[in-house]
């Protein structure tokens, strides 16, 4: 089995703070940071990484703290490479943030996944007095009662949840139940989705490309945990980190095939091993 794979960009910010993307590392200036989540196709299949999301209240207040930005929905983004909402049948979720599970409903013929110990302690957190809102500050507060009204699964741990697809745990690093998702082709190997547990290819290669590891800072496990689970990740790609598809990374763009839209934003081509026609043409100044 084989898949064709996309990282598809539905929001960038202008300025945003490289030190929030960096434990102990003030003074590292600000970047362009993209909002994006994944697609994986096969013949038979059409899979969503994360969902991103779509609010014009959060748009605008990201706008006012981090400079120019630009939005569109991800079910436009998925247009955008010929994919409908409705021909969706799996999604994803690397964690219950926002930006990664806001869209759920969007797609509400699909079967979601994520980890049962990620909603549980949501709902733990959620239940707890209001100066542990840390906690919860940045999750999507209706998932739970969303995967209750509809097809879903609670993973515990490793899972295959179709051939060559597999979810695998990250507890305790970014959240509590974060998991990443591999994909193996036999075509061209396996690519992890990295959720947030990879911001920028500077926490797996250095910050100064030395290859000492710069652990994620926002995060409500620790660092020594995020340590293990980055180098068990990356021995796990032969420690490739192209093979790491991070969702706030725009160099992404420049790693892969990519293509730009009038508006800015961006699709990278991964991999077309699902026998796939190309996303990125000439005609969108694609790279």
């Amino acid at each position: 089995m084989s898949y064709s794979i996309w990282i598809l960009e539905y929001g960038y910010v202008e300025r945003f703070p490289a030190s929030n993307l960096f434990a102990a590392q003030p003074n590292e200036g600000h970047r362009r940071m993209p909002y994006c989540f994944g697609l994986v196709r096969s013949a038979d299949r059409c899979i969503l990484v994360d969902t991103g999301f779509a609010d014009p209240a959060v748009h605008e207040r990201l706008t006012a703290k981090y400079g120019r930005t630009r939005w569109c929905t991800p079910v436009d983004a998925l247009a955008r490479v010929g994919v409908r909402a409705e021909q969706v049948d799996t999604i994803l979720l690397t964690h219950n943030h926002f930006d990664h599970a806001g869209c759920v409903g969007a797609f509400p013929g699909a079967h979601v996944y994520i980890q049962r110990r990620e909603i549980e302690s949501y709902v733990a957190a959620a239940a707890r007095p209001g100066r542990f809102e840390f906690l919860t500050r940045s999750c999507q507060a209706d998932l739970p009662q969303h995967l209750a009204s509809r097809r879903a699964t609670l993973v515990d741990g490793l899972a295959e949840v179709a051939p060559g697809i597999e979810l695998r745990p990250a507890h305790d690093t970014h959240t509590a139940g974060s998991q990443v998702v591999a994909v193996t082709n036999a075509d061209d190997g396996t690519w992890v989705f990295a959720g947030d547990n990879v911001y920028s290819y500077e926490n797996l290669e250095g910050l100064r490309g030395d290859g000492v590891l710069a652990p994620i800072a926002m995060t409500t496990g620790s660092a020594a945990t995020w340590l293990d689970f980055a180098d068990g990740m990356l021995a796990g790609v032969g420690g490739d980190s192209r093979r790491i598809l991070p969702f706030h990374e725009a160099a992404v763009w420049d790693r892969f095939p990519s293509a730009t839209w009038d508006d800015g934003l961006h699709v990278a081509e991964v991999s077309l091993a699902g026998g796939h026609v190309s996303a990125v043409s000439a005609d969108r100044t694609g790279r």
